[in-house]
């Protein structure tokens, strides 16, 4: 199905799935074929040739929609505003068209006028991708208080259901409950507020199942401490169990590299464990792009300036709006991600 959330971007670790449409909206089912065919370039000049008013209240509320999220994919920021402030006269009780508006005015640089319509349309109104990307924006303008906000209401689920399966969550249109935490950890540490984390970790431990609550219990503690050390021998032994052969390691070996380099006493060393990740094509590709923010890292933290303002902008040529909090704590950066802020790109 057509996800009409995507922008156009080679770098972005964690595209997300599209939220469903309603079974029987004509424009979702043109979406979704002209997805289908590899046609979806021709998506605004299909709608162009609709007449809106033909259609059921539900589908005009997909075609003002999807009209504005086709200028926005495109990086016409002005018409997708201008798209969006129509849908939203026309359609205000529409949770989805006020995420769009809220995303659009932040990405002019209106930051109250879009928080303030993100508080306004939260999981389950809006689907888990958009709620993420909500509280991405809070971590990038630096609202670690407000940012919980966004994804409260994921773990009253998990309270409910108390299942932790990453599938059996995916299913029901939860996060991962790992990523989940990592986002309100990375508020947590940002803001120094550190009670929710705990009471949700203690909570989940003794109430639920289905999760590795040692290794749980062991982040909290890196994290918490910045001392990402205390996972260096749960991630070992988690690569030697894992298959020989075309199977992905590069994940694991890099979050040890990244551990190792955070203790290494010259540049020469800190370099060399982290060189010597080799990936594959079957890793992931951004986890270059975690190589070269652990090399600015250390070079920050060992005292090589131009060494970390290469590495950096580096970085930020491949991830403009920088790693997500989860990514940026999972890999034990996220502090020093904090330097990159006055430098990211939000569009």
């Amino acid at each position: 199905m057509w996800n009409p959330f995507r922008k156009k971007s080679k770098n972005n670790p964690s595209q997300p799935p599209e939220p469903q449409g309603d079974r029987g909206n004509r424009i979702d089912e043109l979406a979704n074929d002209l997805q289908k065919k590899g046609r979806i370039g021709d998506l605004e000049q299909e709608l162009k040739k609709l007449d809106p008013s033909s259609l059921s209240p539900a589908e005009q509320e997909s075609w003002w929609h999807l009209f504005g999220i086709v200028a926005f994919q495109d990086g016409r920021d002005a018409e997708a505003l201008e798209r969006f402030e129509a849908a939203y006269k026309r359609f205000p009780g529409s949770a989805q068209v006020r995420f769009s508006l809220g995303q659009q005015y932040i990405r002019a640089g209106a930051i109250e006028k879009g928080f303030e319509l993100f508080r306004t349309c939260v999981f389950p109104e809006v689907p888990r991708e958009y709620a993420l990307a909500q509280a991405r924006y809070a971590y990038i303008w630096n609202r670690y208080s407000e940012g919980p906000l966004f994804i409260r209401p994921f773990f009253a689920a998990y309270k409910q259901i108390r299942v932790l399966d990453d599938h059996f969550l995916y299913v029901r249109g939860l996060p991962f409950f790992g990523r989940w935490w990592a986002y309100l950890a990375a508020f947590s540490v940002l803001s120094g507020e550190l009670e929710e984390l705990e009471s949700v970790t203690q909570f989940v431990t003794q109430n639920c199942h289905d999760y590795d609550f040692e290794y749980l219990r062991a982040e909290l503690k890196a994290y918490r401490d910045d001392a990402p050390e205390h996972l260096l021998a749960a991630l070992e032994k988690r690569l030697g169990s894992m298959p020989e052969g075309n199977f992905p390691t590069g994940y694991t070996r890099m979050n040890i590299a990244v551990i190792k380099a955070r203790s290494a006493q010259t540049m020469a060393a800190a370099q060399e464990v982290l060189a010597g990740v080799v990936l594959t094509e079957q890793d992931f590709p951004w986890l270059e792009d975690i190589r070269t923010l652990a090399q600015a890292e250390a070079a920050h933290r060992l005292g090589h300036p131009a060494l970390e303002q290469e590495r950096a902008e580096a970085f930020l040529m491949r991830q403009p709006m920088l790693f997500e909090p989860d990514i940026a704590l999972n890999f034990h950066l996220l502090r020093y991600q904090e330097n990159l802020k006055a430098r990211v790109t939000v569009r």
